[in-house]
């Protein structure tokens, strides 16, 4: 199986991941913010 190589760039892969985390619920959001050391970026 080839690699995809630059198929997303840095840039679109967070926002992608960004809005995955916006359909969790804030129990998990919070959950998650208190083990990544984050605030909610």
């Amino acid at each position: 199986m080839p690699a995809f190589g630059a198929v997303l760039t840095d840039t679109e892969i967070m926002a992608i991941i960004d809005y995955i985390k916006s359909t969790w619920p804030e129990r998990e959001r919070g959950y998650q913010e208190t083990l990544n050391g984050t605030s909610g970026e």
